[in-house]
């Protein structure tokens, strides 16, 4: 039987029971009545599709000839078509000859395996399963002066497989897979595939793509707690260090990763469109070494900010959820207002001119507005701020400011340092052109 080359974290399935039956001429026989006790196990949690892939290692009692093990997987979220059995050590005098699924047994199988020895032989049983998902959440904590923080991670494993698994290594993957069917499916319909039956072959499909992503993430180093052992493509697994109880109907969270003394900035936003007319304070940061970040991608999740307030607590600034943070990514954590910046925007003045006519009948149908306007922003903090402004002006318009740029085309921004207790102001004046006098939907900088 070709084996599994993949790490995961262990569910424990009902019932593996081992037992004899009459075999051919010469063979010698083996009754197995108790489970033996397991090893190892592993989980790997792919959460995009709701499946894990289970690895575990048992030690089997084995006599010369054939011996016949039954496998039970009733109640819980078992695929069937991905369950294996190989041995370990000894495999030159260990064979898997077939796996047969009584009609009479919907959730059983059997595996017959021929042994030219004697003794106890270690086997790994792989497969895979539903029902055990993750979760990511993160706590930031900026000390008082707000110039760095702590950065812990945390994921949330929660089970609902219907075992128990007990002391398991646990690994997640963070990225998509894209199967052809839900395995959850497949464990509901207690239909069993013939060998060469279509759910054989998305079984052998599922295998085989997550079998190399397995394969390639064993080659990366290993040294807990550090999480990523390698980029495959799109895939990014995580081990989290130790080894971990979650019965059935549990969760429990986990450490996945901390960080002190991460460097940051802070940045006031002004986007009237976006957040309102009140300035918007930002912690920014990137996922790099030179932030103490950057040994792994970050997965989604919610993020809780904190701010220690130098009397031995902690100032709650808010929370936000996050989507999947590459190495090297900006990371952007809004922390809400801040009463002691304050922007103001007044229009001074509008003025239209250089209207275009239609003389049958006699109409206006095309026209030039030219706006003036102030802005001011006061800091009342007892340090500089930095902030950066949006304005979505649309139509076709002519923009005259000093240190104005683009984001997009309906979009000026400007970035202004106001220093500590300090105010800063400026002027400019935009053309708008409307009807026939509109040639592009666009702002154009002067």
């Amino acid at each position: 039987m070709r084996a599994i080359n993949t790490h995961s974290m262990l569910v424990i399935l009902s019932v593996l029971g081992l037992c004899c039956v009459a075999t051919p001429a010469g063979a010698r026989n083996i009754d197995l009545a108790t489970v033996p006790p397991r090893e190892s196990v592993q989980l790997t949690i792919y959460n995009s599709e709701d499946i894990t892939l289970v690895r575990e290692t048992r030690s089997l009692s084995l006599k010369a000839g054939i011996n016949r093990i039954q496998y039970s997987w009733a109640n819980t979220l078992i695929d069937p078509t991905s369950v294996e059995i190989r041995p370990l050590e000894k495999e030159d005098q260990i064979e898997v000859l077939d796996t047969t699924f009584p009609g009479d047994k919907p959730q059983h199988l059997i595996w017959n395996i021929e042994s030219k020895i004697e003794g106890q032989v270690r086997f790994q049983v792989t497969y895979f399963t539903s029902g055990i998902s993750w979760s990511a959440d993160y706590v930031l904590t900026a000390n008082p002066e707000e110039t760095e923080m702590s950065f812990d991670g945390y994921v949330q494993v929660y089970n609902n497989s219907g075992e128990n698994y007990e002391n398991a290594e646990v690994r997640l993957v963070v990225g998509v897979i894209n199967l052809v069917e839900k395995i959850r499916d497949l464990a509901r319909r207690g239909i069993i595939a013939p060998p060469h039956g279509r759910e054989e072959e998305k079984g052998l499909k599922r295998r085989v793509m997550l079998g190399a992503v397995e394969a390639a993430a064993l080659r990366g180093e290993r040294r807990p707690p550090e999480i990523i052992k390698e980029g495959l493509s799109e895939y990014f697994i995580y081990t989290i260090e130790g080894r971990q109880t979650v019965p059935h109907k549990w969760s429990k969270r986990l450490v996945s990763f901390t960080a002190r003394k991460v460097k940051f900035d802070i940045l006031y936003r002004v986007r009237p469109h976006q957040y309102g007319s009140r300035p918007v304070r930002f912690f920014m940061l990137v996922n790099d070494k030179e932030h103490e970040l950057g040994t792994t991608p970050l997965p989604d999740g919610l993020v809780r900010t904190f701010r220690d307030n130098g009397r031995d607590g902690l100032s709650f600034l808010g929370q936000q959820k996050v989507s999947y943070i590459p190495i090297k990514e900006d990371i952007e954590l809004n922390v809400g207002t801040d009463d002691e910046v304050v922007w103001e925007r007044k229009a001074m003045g509008v003025e239209r001119s250089d209207f275009a006519f239609d003389h049958t009948p006699p109409r206006v149908v095309g026209w030039d507005e030219r706006s003036s306007v102030k802005e001011e922003l006061r800091n009342y903090k007892g340090k500089p701020v930095r902030v950066e402004l949006r304005h979505v002006i649309p139509g076709d318009v002519e923009l005259e400011a000093e240190g104005a740029k683009l984001h997009d085309y309906h979009t000026v921004e400007f970035t202004y340092d106001v220093p500590a207790r300090g105010q800063f102001a400026w002027h400019y004046e935009y053309t708008q052109h409307f009807g026939t006098k509109a040639r592009q939907d666009r702002i154009w900088l002067k």
